[in-house]
């Protein structure tokens, strides 16, 4: 298995322009568990073991 990239470590830039997106939808007013699947169903397109 190819390890994963470490986006933290590569672009610190592009790691804390997502963590302000993720706190911006967080904070928009929509519902938690509609969040939460949108968050799954990402996972699922791209992959990811969320």
């Amino acid at each position: 298995m190819t390890p994963r990239i470490d986006w933290a470590k590569i672009s610190p830039e592009a790691q804390k322009a997502m963590r302000a997106v993720q706190a911006h939808v967080h904070d928009s007013g929509l519902e938690p568990s509609l969040i939460q699947l949108v968050d799954v169903r990402a996972s699922q397109i791209n992959g990811c073991a969320y």
